[in-house]
């Protein structure tokens, strides 16, 4: 094995350790998106916390009542949730009470 180096290889390797050195600028705005363990807790949204808001979206109500948006959208279409149709289906969260309490159940 070879150990030598000439000056061009040298000047070559601490241009490369000067480089790395540096704070990289072109990667500042990339983002990095970590995949959750399945036994994290889920983090609510900041919008979803809003407690004087009486209107949710559907992603909040998912969170509200402990299921999926799909089964949400699925339970609206079914007449089982009533909800606010338009660009954005809304759900009130007086409505969301109320399906919680109709669907309580006790066990004997």
């Amino acid at each position: 094995m070879n150990t030598e180096f000439s000056i061009d290889s040298t000047k070559l390797i601490s241009n490369v350790f000067a480089f790395h050195a540096q704070p990289q600028t072109r990667q500042a705005n990339l983002s990095v998106q970590t995949i959750p363990d399945d036994n994290a807790p889920v983090q609510p949204k900041d919008s979803c916390t809003d407690a004087a808001a009486r209107l949710m979206s559907t992603s909040c109500a998912a969170r509200y009542l402990g299921k999926s948006v799909w089964t949400i959208r699925r339970m609206f279409f079914a007449g089982e949730l009533r909800g606010i149709p338009g660009k954005h289906l809304k759900f009130d969260k007086r409505d969301l009470d109320l399906w919680i309490e109709a669907n309580k159940e006790q066990f004997k």
